[in-house]
């Protein structure tokens, strides 16, 4: 085969395609966790959808005015950037799973959204399809030991069927609300954002590097327009993502119990633990220590 040599069309003749598909999809943060009465999350968002199962018991979670009274059987959807705070309502405690996914495909997103189907009661024809995946993936909760690459493949082969199940939830066929230059610029945008988290550039204060104005010169766009249509495809602002990103991974470095804080807080490149730790604590409410601490293992209970 000669490399980079221009193709003959009429080899392709008559050919029918299937589209092109350059999605990044995340699946993150699935647990199952026993709490107790007084179990409560602090209020937060984040960068992906979150679904959550209640196996046993009653959570109530306030998201955007609204307050959802989630009981046994129940699944609620939380979708990107929604501010929820939740909590244990029943009296004996609670048990539930929770994960959370994200494709950055816009439509995807957008119909989601607008579809505002976000809760699905115990017995309804969609909770009967979510709770099939979701239990598949509490299927594979182990309590000791490493998960295997086919073990990361059959979880994503669960999240792709969960794709299935919401797209035929949303609206379909509908062409794009944005333009296409459009969503190719937050594209970039978010690349970009994650080029330099990873690793992370200090700049004198400690605080990784970010100027949005540094991305939008490298597209040829004002830094203006760049927030414009960052937050028009997302949902959400440039900086409000790598914070989110940042936080993410903050939490992802504390859960290895053998990962000294200090090293987390080099990692994630910040100039000093203490550092660190007061901006973990303006996300979340408490320190890296006492997050780590309150960090339970998974058991499988089923």
């Amino acid at each position: 085969m000669i490399l980079n040599a221009e193709v003959d069309p009429s080899l392709f003749h008559d050919c029918q395609w299937l589209p092109r598909i350059d999605w990044n999809v995340k699946f993150f943060g699935a647990h199952i966790h026993r709490v107790k009465a007084d179990w409560r999350m602090p209020e937060e968002s984040h960068i992906g959808f979150e679904i959550a199962l209640i196996l046993e018991g009653r959570q109530e979670t306030i998201m955007e005015n609204n307050v959802y009274s989630v009981g046994e059987g129940d699944i609620l959807i939380i979708p990107p950037g929604f501010k929820h705070v939740s909590q244990c309502v029943s009296p004996g405690g609670m048990y539930y799973f929770s994960t959370h996914f994200n494709v950055d495909d816009p439509l995807f997103r957008q119909e989601m959204i607008k579809s505002n189907q976000l809760f699905f009661p115990a017995g309804t024809e969609t909770n009967t399809k979510l709770q099939k995946v979701v239990h598949s993936w509490i299927g594979m909760v182990r309590e000791s030991g490493e998960y295997t690459t086919a073990d990361r493949f059959r979880m994503q082969i669960a999240l792709f069927e969960l794709f299935g199940i919401f797209s035929q939830m949303i609206s379909t066929g509908l062409e794009p609300r944005i333009a296409p230059s459009s969503v190719q610029y937050a594209k970039a945008i978010m690349e970009a954002i994650q080029s330099r988290f990873k690793p992370y550039r200090e700049d004198k204060s400690g605080e990784p590097t970010f100027r949005i104005e540094d991305v939008a010169a490298s597209l040829g766009i004002s830094p203006g327009y760049a927030q414009e249509v960052f937050r028009k495809v997302y949902g959400y602002s440039p900086r409000h993502y790598l914070s989110e990103t940042k936080l993410h991974e903050a939490k992802v470095l504390i859960q290895q119990p053998n990962l000294p804080l200090n090293k987390v807080a080099s990692l994630l490149g910040y100039s000093s633990l203490a550092h660190f730790s007061r901006q973990f604590k303006r996300w979340t409410g408490t320190s890296p220590l006492k997050y780590r601490q309150s960090l339970k293992p998974i058991t499988a209970e089923h």
